[in-house]
């Protein structure tokens, strides 16, 4: 570049100088001769002061020192770490990760050795000790650190069994496995015999099926399902063979 060029400074039809900047200062690719862009920032992202866009350094944090989560040497703008504590270890509420302030009480007036604040002993003013329980055993809900009340029964209603007040368990059987209809789970009653009266062989009471017919397979009146009895005969005194009983003997 002569002399002359560089006084006069003149541009290409691109409207670039002999050095390849544009009338503003900036090359082709937006930069100065410094290196910045029009909003100040180099290649890389970052300004003169070394802050990218966002207000970043290349480690992470702003122009007062907090980084991308708010936090400044580990702990944000109140003093707190990500999990809620202070340098001195206590939250926002003033306890420590135990749960004590800094006097050594936790949020119920209770110090590490069970001994409440107010009251000077074991219980607080309501009559629960450190774990939430009276001098009987039981919460403010009424239950023992099992879950079961003064009657025995827990919030679902059942014993330490699994049986409710009325003697049932969750499917509704008694200790003796019948349900308040008196049947077992399998459907039957305390003598073996379901709804119907039949037991699981499929006979009453009376050692019939639901037919009529008893485990030989004769009815009460001794006949079979063809209508023979145990001899052959039926109810006229005919056999199979069309014979009597009488004119067999004869025979």
């Amino acid at each position: 570049m002569g002399l002359l060029d560089r006084f006069s400074r003149t541009f290409d039809k691109h409207g670039y100088d002999l050095d390849g900047y544009d009338k503003n200062g900036y090359d082709k690719k937006g930069f100065d001769k410094n290196g910045y862009d029009k909003k100040g920032f180099d290649k890389n992202g970052y300004d003169k002061k070394g802050y990218n866009r966002n207000g970043f350094n290349k480690k992470g944090y702003d122009k007062n020192g907090y980084d991308k989560k708010g936090y400044k040497d580990g702990y944000d703008e109140d003093g707190f770490d990500f999990k809620g504590y202070d340098k001195d270890g206590f939250n926002k509420n003033g306890y420590d990760k135990n749960g004590y302030d800094k006097d050594g009480y936790d949020n119920r007036g209770f110090s590490i050795d069970g001994i409440h604040i107010d009251t000077k002993i074991a219980f607080d003013k309501d009559g629960f000790n450190k774990n939430g329980y009276d001098e009987n055993g039981f919460n403010k809900n009424g239950y023992d650190k099992n879950g079961f009340n003064k009657n025995g029964f827990n919030k679902n209603g059942y014993d330490e069994n699994g049986y409710d007040s009325n003697g049932y368990d969750k499917k509704g059987y008694n200790k003796d496995g019948f349900n308040k209809n008196g049947y077992d789970e399998n459907g039957y009653d305390s003598n073996g015999y379901d709804e119907n009266g039949f037991d699981e062989n499929g006979f009453d009471l009376d050692g019939f099926d639901e037919n009529g017919y008893d485990s030989n397979g004769y009815d009460k009146l001794g006949y079979d399902h063809i209508g023979y009895d145990k001899e052959g005969y039926n109810q006229e005194g005919y056999n199979k063979f069309n014979k009597k009983k009488n004119e067999l003997h004869n025979d």
